[in-house]
């Protein structure tokens, strides 16, 4: 006989069924996040440059938040990115006044910044749903709905993986159909996408339990994860040190890093005593290859030809900034750059001027800094950075019970992987990095945002979850 008052587990599970209806904006929002994380570039450039299918995305997105009860971040970390925003505001109605750009390139180059909305959309729709069931009711939804996606995401970034073994960098797949407009494969990927994606499923494959899952099943996705991460880790220098990175911040902890030490030490071993070796484009998977990679990172290179592909790539990069650096230092480039549809690849001379014609000709410097300071200006460059940084020790110096979410973990090692890669290549300028990274940026303003403390009961009546307080901000 159960207690007088007290609701049967059905009458639970048809409240919670009843108060945890997802908002249309927010599924929308989740549906578009899992796509640029499962296919990158391969979804990212749907459409007709220099309008994609993230560009549709924002605007629906922005009429969602607006038709909501608007709740805007007041901390530190989104008055700098509100900072940022205008300043390149101000920059693009000048030079559309007094310059010549052409829209598509200006719109192009100032890409990263108004990516910069997604942060602020994903805060207001989570704190309008928060506001409507609760905040364990959100935190709940989300995780079951990572936990669900999480082993098809894992499955579908090994096929992509696959393609990069056959590939050279920087080489399109061919025989795969294209997106009218833009001409990009729907399954072009790179190994630096790839690895921001693991970055995030690692906390949620490791600690969710989605509905049905066996033992047996979660250890064959974890294994087609390793493998993955294995493929993009010998295939970029970049992705390996990012995919590194974004987990001992996911998961920090002395115990980790040892395992996953000795887990690097194994497989290194494994292809030292096998003396396997696969070719991936001017890249090679074995213990040679290992030893090639690190080498050029230290500036020791030996002088094979594996490492000089290696140091060639580094070479080229570093001599670029190196040129785009003396500008910002020579033109005192604090509040103004170059301008926003200046291509600096052809401004110093990386590709030839008879490609300035060319839409897939390169534009960015493979460094997220000096772009923004080339184009923009130091203050557009230096607070672009200084907002994952505020935002992850806010993060991590918060006390709110969602922080301890292995979701929060996710993002926080996404963002960092995110921002590597932002660093030695071209990504946070593109759709698959820039809005995945701001979407994480304005999930963890709102797991650190004040939230009631978890409960799934609302007094005196069955069933229901605590409605949070409505604040004016987080």
């Amino acid at each position: 006989m159960r207690r007088r008052g007290r609701p049967l587990p059905t009458q639970l599970t048809q409240a919670r069924r009843t108060t945890a209806r997802v908002p249309w904006g927010l599924r929308l929002l989740f549906v578009g996040f899992v796509l640029y994380a499962t296919f990158g570039k391969g979804f990212a450039y749907a459409g007709w440059p220099p309008v994609f299918v993230g560009e549709l995305l924002l605007i629906v997105l922005v009429v969602a938040a607006l038709q909501t009860e608007l709740v805007v971040p007041t901390h530190l970390a989104a008055l700098v990115t509100l900072v940022i925003t205008v300043v390149a505001a101000i920059q693009v109605v000048l030079e559309g006044l007094f310059g010549a750009a052409p829209l598509v390139e200006t719109l192009r180059g100032v890409a990263p910044i108004f990516y910069a909305a997604f942060a602020f959309v994903t805060y207001a729709l989570l704190r309008w749903h928060e506001g409507r069931v609760g905040t364990n009711q959100v935190v709940d939804r989300i995780e079951q709905a990572a936990a669900r996606c999480a082993p098809w995401i894992t499955v579908s970034l090994l096929a992509l993986s696959v393609l990069l073994l056959r590939y050279p960098p920087g080489v399109r797949p061919s025989g795969i159909p294209t997106w009218p407009g833009s001409g990009v494969p729907v399954l072009y990927t790179k190994a630096t996408d790839v690895t921001v994606a693991l970055t995030l499923l690692l906390p949620v494959l490791s600690t969710a339990r989605a509905p049905g899952a066996t033992v047996r099943g979660r250890r064959l996705v974890v294994a087609v994860w390793f493998v993955t991460g294995l493929v993009v880790s010998f295939r970029s220098r970049a992705a390996f040190l990012a995919l590194v990175m974004g987990a001992f911040v996911a998961r920090p902890g002395v115990t980790r890093i040892m395992k996953a030490v000795g887990v690097a030490t194994a497989v290194f071993a494994l292809l030292y005593v096998s003396g396997a070796t696969l070719t991936l484009g001017d890249r090679e998977l074995s213990a040679r290859g290992a030893v090639a990679a690190t080498a050029s990172v230290l500036g020791r290179p030996s002088d094979d030809q594996l490492s000089a592909n290696y140091v060639a790539t580094q070479n080229w990069r570093t001599d670029w900034w190196a040129d785009i650096w003396a500008d910002v230092t020579d033109e005192h480039m604090v509040v103004h750059g170059l301008g926003w549809g200046e291509n600096l690849a052809l401004r110093y001379g990386v590709v030839p001027a008879s490609r300035a014609d060319d839409p897939r000709v390169l534009r960015l410097p493979h460094n997220i800094f000096l772009s923004l300071a080339g184009r923009g200006g130091l203050v557009i460059a230096a607070g672009f950075l200084l907002v994952p940084v505020l935002t992850l020790v806010r993060s991590f110096r918060s006390t709110s019970w969602v922080t301890r979410s292995p979701l929060v973990e996710a993002a926080r090692g996404g963002v960092v992987a995110a921002l590597v890669v932002g660093l030695t290549d071209v990504y946070l300028e593109s759709p698959q990095g820039g809005i995945l990274f701001w979407c994480l940026i304005g999930f963890l303003w709102w797991s650190f945002a004040p939230h009631d403390p978890p409960t799934h009961l609302r007094a005196g009546e069955p069933g229901g979850t605590v409605p949070r307080e409505r604040r004016p901000g987080g």
